[in-house]
């Protein structure tokens, strides 16, 4: 009789301390696809004025938040149809990434406020000219696509307003390898980015989710580059700022 009345009180104390997710699994159980503008601001090296990249931004993204507190979210991206001023032939161009967070939620008794800190690890390629260091010789043709190896740490805290809206921060920190390698007395360039989110979900109806999302990142870069060819054609994003509107469903 004692062994059985200590199971059951063993039994119970497990029930108790165990972590509800379900109110914001309704949120971040989903699957959806986004599409946004994005402005980059880029600096040529020699002294160049500031230019700008305007981008269209196509987004997928799948999250999970399991039972066990583990949350996963994916994402692939591309920017593409960029009309950047003062670049020689306003290049047409596409840029693509995808990353993934795996992170461990804390939740509270109240089920309204959700804490995830994050590791983040990723692949992304970056055109002419945006985000980052493409090169370019004086004609403004592509001498060099850049691939980057992606590792970071990042938190999230969201707050569940009600069964229908959720409103969320994310901030992070990552640094990029540079993957292209030495080329043509360019080091490799690799940097550092500090991304700023700010979003909310709308759970409109059953199974069908409206997200809205405005993001600012920061570039710095860890290298000093040297172009053979003209210091002001070589250009560096000094930031981005964009949004997103995207439309889902959850599961």
């Amino acid at each position: 009789m004692h062994k059985f009345l200590l199971s059951l009180l063993v039994l119970n104390c497990s029930v108790s301390f165990a972590t509800d997710y379900s109110q914001f699994q309704e949120f971040d159980n989903q699957i959806s696809i986004g599409y946004g503008m994005q402005e980059d601001k880029i600096t040529a090296y020699g002294g160049g004025d500031n230019n700008i990249s305007d981008s269209s931004l196509l987004n997928f993204e799948g999250e999970r938040l399991l039972d066990n507190g583990i949350w996963i979210d994916l994402n692939a991206n591309m920017n593409f149809s960029q009309n950047a001023a003062n670049i020689t032939n306003n290049p047409i161009i596409s840029n693509y990434g995808f990353n993934g967070k795996v992170g461990y939620a804390f939740v509270t008794a109240d089920q309204h406020l959700l804490l995830i800190p994050y590791g983040i690890a990723g692949i992304n390629n970056y055109g002419v000219p945006t985000n980052n260091y493409s090169l370019l010789n004086q004609a403004g043709s592509i001498i060099a696509n850049q691939f980057f190896l992606t590792t970071g740490v990042g938190g999230q805290i969201a707050y569940r307003i009600n069964n229908s809206i959720l409103i969320y921060a994310d901030q992070n920190l990552a640094y990029n390898w540079d993957q292209t390698g030495y080329f043509s007395g360019i080091q490799q360039q690799n940097l550092y980015s500090f991304t700023s989110t700010l979003g909310v979900k709308f759970n409109l109806v059953q199974d069908l989710q409206l997200g809205i999302r405005g993001f600012y990142t920061n570039f710095q870069p860890n290298a000093t580059a040297i172009n053979p060819y003209d210091d002001d054609s070589l250009t560096q994003a000094q930031s981005s700022l964009g949004g997103l509107v995207s439309i889902g469903l959850t599961y």
